[in-house]
């Protein structure tokens, strides 16, 4: 039985340092993932409720559209915005704010989040 020799030339496949290389990427990408998570989740649920007012059937008046806000963004345990934040024009509702994550001790994520309501058809 002959022994067929492989030069180094004709292996392929992903090598230690490669390997380690691609973990170390792998790794920093979760960190980030995992620290961006609760924001997004805080953006999907204040962009929920800046929709369900502006399409609630019974027309408020600003004020009582800002107190529904805050009661809402109490329960959901959000302080990151409140009431006195939101643009309220032509039945359209936004609010813009930025959020700041930090990742180490000297590097920070910012994320500048828009959530708008669609209009009113």
């Amino acid at each position: 039985m002959k022994h067929a020799k492989i030069s180094a030339h004709a292996q392929h496949g992903l090598g230690l340092l490669g390997f380690l290389l691609v973990l170390t990427v792998a790794g920093i990408l979760g960190m980030v993932a995992l620290k961006a998570f609760p924001s997004y989740m805080e953006y999907f649920s204040i962009q929920s409720t800046v929709n369900r007012l502006a399409h609630e059937p019974v027309p408020q008046s600003d004020s009582d559209i800002r107190a529904a806000f805050d009661r809402q963004m109490r329960v959901d345990m959000i302080t990151e915005v409140s009431g006195r934040d939101l643009d309220i024009a032509s039945g359209v509702i936004a609010v813009r704010y930025q959020k700041r994550i930090p990742l180490t001790e000297s590097i920070s994520l910012l994320i500048d989040f828009d959530a708008t309501s669609k209009p009113v058809q």
